[in-house]
């Protein structure tokens, strides 16, 4: 069976910049890709009234082309596939009972012990700060005073893995609501 046909997006814009990106790919080499987007959207811009015709015209051209060649898809016996919007994927919900992984190794553990007077010495900065600090000091530290703190998260580690080895997941046949919906169901909108 045949694909299903290609909407052509972005109106005018989206023909110029289908037809323009190799030569902006061109000038903009070494730069983020969001460079050429940026100087297609400037020089699209400046574009006079009928040179954004002519793109125009070849918008509605291939809008028409598409809505030919999906007619004659869906009379082919062809289905059209529905776009799938954020709130319709559906995560698995976590179990609360679950093991907790350690995280951070044992750079995590050393926060985890000084976050506090981390805190108190940042206060009134970036929450950034706070790691920047703990980086800086966790990097002054030396071998023998990271070993403890290595030996603390293979500890925890060691407990994490045993307690998944004898861990029963609950069988749930809820699914969690995405979170944008859990935010409007709480926002009341």
């Amino acid at each position: 069976m045949a694909e299903q046909p290609k909407k052509p997006a972005g109106g005018a814009y989206g023909q110029f910049l289908a037809e323009k990106r190799p030569e902006l790919s061109k000038e903009t080499k070494g730069q983020p890709i969001t460079a050429v987007t940026k100087l297609a959207g400037e020089r699209f811009k400046a574009l006079s009234e009928e040179e954004k015709a002519v793109y125009q015209k070849k918008y509605e051209k291939a809008k028409a082309k598409y809505e030919e060649d999906m007619k004659s898809f869906l009379e082919a016996g062809g289905e059209k596939k529905a776009r799938k919007s954020k709130e319709e994927k559906v995560k698995p919900k976590k179990d609360p009972e679950a093991p907790k992984r350690p995280a951070g190794g044992a750079y995590g553990c050393f926060l985890a012990k000084h976050r506090a007077a981390f805190a108190e010495q940042c206060k009134g900065k970036p929450v950034t700060a706070v790691t920047k600090l703990a980086s800086e000091k966790w990097k002054a530290l030396s071998e023998e005073e990271k070993k403890i703190f290595e030996a603390e998260y293979k500890a925890k580690k060691e407990a994490y893995d045993e307690a998944v080895k004898s861990y029963v997941p609950k069988i749930s046949d809820e699914p969690s609501e995405p979170p944008a919906k859990k935010a409007k169901a709480l926002l009341g909108a």
